[in-house]
């Protein structure tokens, strides 16, 4: 059973088209696991709790989780610990990533037994679209930083597309602490420090041009985490 988890705040326009478009391609593509969607609606101030609930109500595969608090680790960390499933995963609300790669990243976990699966940008194969440079930069300074802070191997350590077995989640589960974005960093370094095996699976990546996330704040949010995860393990 794999447990589809999307995270969203104020999504109210999109939600709807990605859960759709999400079950859609599964039936198309006549994927071979049993799954469930799980909704995260976390701190959300517009529509999107109740289009959730309406989503839920029309696919029997859709569960909604509304948190008070905000921010993508904390509602990912609530639908990983709170909902069954063997197999953990957990992508994008606008779908940046390419759909075609979501069987390999499963089949990395159910078939060739790795602990965790992550989408990879940044590899031989993969492909980015409408990536704008300024974040392209500061996307490739940061994974460097991150590698050789933690020597983790890995070219991309951000990208919203992973999978992990909920065995291994479990038990990185008590050391992981962030609640917005850096938690997908975080899930690789703790998965290294308990010597889990990772596979990076190389994706088609379109960049959302209308995403609200702020790059300034952002990256500086992220880069602090570092700091103080690169301390906490001192």
């Amino acid at each position: 059973m794999i447990n589809i988890t999307i995270p969203l705040h104020n999504e109210e326009k999109i939600i709807a088209k990605t859960v759709k478009t999400l079950i859609h391609f599964l039936i198309q593509d006549a994927f071979p696991y049993e799954y469930f969607v799980t909704l995260v609606n976390n701190a959300s101030t517009d529509g999107s709790l109740t289009v959730c609930e309406t989503l839920a109500r029309k696919f029997p595969q859709v569960k909604v989780i509304n948190l008070v608090g905000k921010g993508k680790g904390r509602a990912i960390r609530a639908a990983w610990t709170a909902v069954e499933g063997e197999v953990l995963a957990f992508m994008d609300a606008d779908l940046s990533s390419d759909l075609n790669f979501f069987k390999s990243l499963i089949d990395a976990i159910v078939l060739e037994n790795f602990d965790l699966a992550i989408g990879n940008r940044l590899g031989k194969n993969s492909k980015i679209i409408n990536r704008r440079f300024l974040r392209s930069v500061v996307s490739r300074f940061y994974n460097i930083f991150i590698r050789l802070m933690f020597k983790t191997g890995i070219s991309d350590h951000q990208c919203g597309f992973k999978a992990m077995s909920k065995k291994a989640f479990m038990s990185v589960a008590p050391f992981l602490t962030d609640n917005g974005w850096f938690i997908d960093t975080e899930l690789i370094v703790m998965a290294r420090q308990q010597g889990l095996k990772i596979k990076p699976v190389d994706i088609i990546w379109i960049d959302n041009t209308d995403s609200k996330v702020s790059l300034g704040r952002t990256s500086y949010d992220m880069f602090r985490a570092a700091w103080k995860l690169k301390k906490r393990l001192k």
